[in-house]
């Protein structure tokens, strides 16, 4: 189903059991938010111009605590974040170029944010330099960033309960690979394939299809995990993690003729059904309700 046209870069978290809070930016760079409450959409409200040059997609994140968090690259490579308390939007504010080792990188990658707990936010991006950092937000601020080893694209993240974040990557080969935090550990990085179709030269001899673009991950539960990637098609495949295992790649489709395009997918849990946001060629940003 189409809800809007002209909108780039979707940001979507939820807000209670049933509301959204969707977030994008419009061909002239404003942002806008439209809230769903459960039944229907509610008219786009502007946030206005962003006052600071975005570069690349958003990042939508609720802590719980009647605060949603919005987080973007900077021009110059810094992190960018604002907050929306019911009406009130602050505006982007500058946390600064993140520094390894006491030399700063600039960010390479749009930032990704997922909460663990109440009043928690743990930012993940790519700096120039090659390593995935995270960071920590709560009431008192940012924790400076930290180095989690090397990446070279965009990770997407998620909660999976109180203490589990899944990040998740497109690897160099168009797979896709996600890597768990259980407390404080890190799991080695998995892949977990990619769609394959049969070969219309040899029968019986699968074909890979690698992934275009980063993924968009969301957590459901306490142990669910739900991905969404474009295929080089244009349509929209789905994974997911059920505690146990995962499933096999299950294509979604996409609009007749307007393939989904950019680096525009978000999704995101509530009660009992699971919302997934992308944009296609025909300008338009649609969504889809998986239950």
């Amino acid at each position: 189903m189409a809800i809007a046209e002209g909108l780039y870069y979707p940001a979507v978290a939820t807000i209670g059991e049933q509301g959204l809070l969707l977030f994008a930016r419009d061909a002239g760079g404003e942002l806008s938010v439209r809230e769903h409450d459960g039944k229907e959409w509610a008219p786009a409200r502007s946030l206005g111009a962003p006052g600071v040059q975005i570069e690349g997609p958003l990042s939508a994140c609720s802590t719980g605590d009647g605060v949603m968090h919005l987080l973007a690259r900077g021009a110059d490579g810094e992190l960018l974040h604002g907050t929306l308390r019911d009406q009130l939007w602050s505006g982007f504010v500058p946390i600064g170029v993140p520094s390894v080792a006491g030399v700063p990188m600039g960010l390479a990658t749009a930032p990704t944010a997922c909460s663990r707990a109440r009043g928690e936010m743990d930012v993940f991006a790519v700096n120039i330099g090659g390593d995935l950092l995270q960071a920590t937000w709560n009431e008192e601020g940012f924790t400076p960033f930290e180095p989690l080893g090397p990446s070279t694209c965009a990770v997407a993240a998620a909660a999976c309960g109180s203490r589990v974040v899944a990040l998740v990557a497109r690897g160099s080969a168009g797979d896709l690979a996600v890597k768990w935090r259980n407390d404080e550990r890190w799991s080695a990085s998995t892949s977990l394939g990619a769609p394959e179709e049969e070969d219309v030269l040899y029968p019986g001899i699968p074909h890979r299809l690698p992934f275009s673009g980063a993924p968009a991950a969301c957590g459901g539960g306490s142990t669910r995990l739900d991905v969404f990637a474009r295929s080089p098609s244009g349509d929209l495949v789905h994974t997911w993690w059920n505690g146990k295992e995962w499933s096999s790649f299950a294509s979604l489709g996409m609009p007749r003729a307007a393939p989904f395009i950019g680096a525009s997918l978000a999704c995101a849990w509530r009660r009992f059904r699971l919302d997934v946001f992308a944009r296609a060629a025909d300008g338009k940003l649609y969504t889809r309700a998986l239950k």
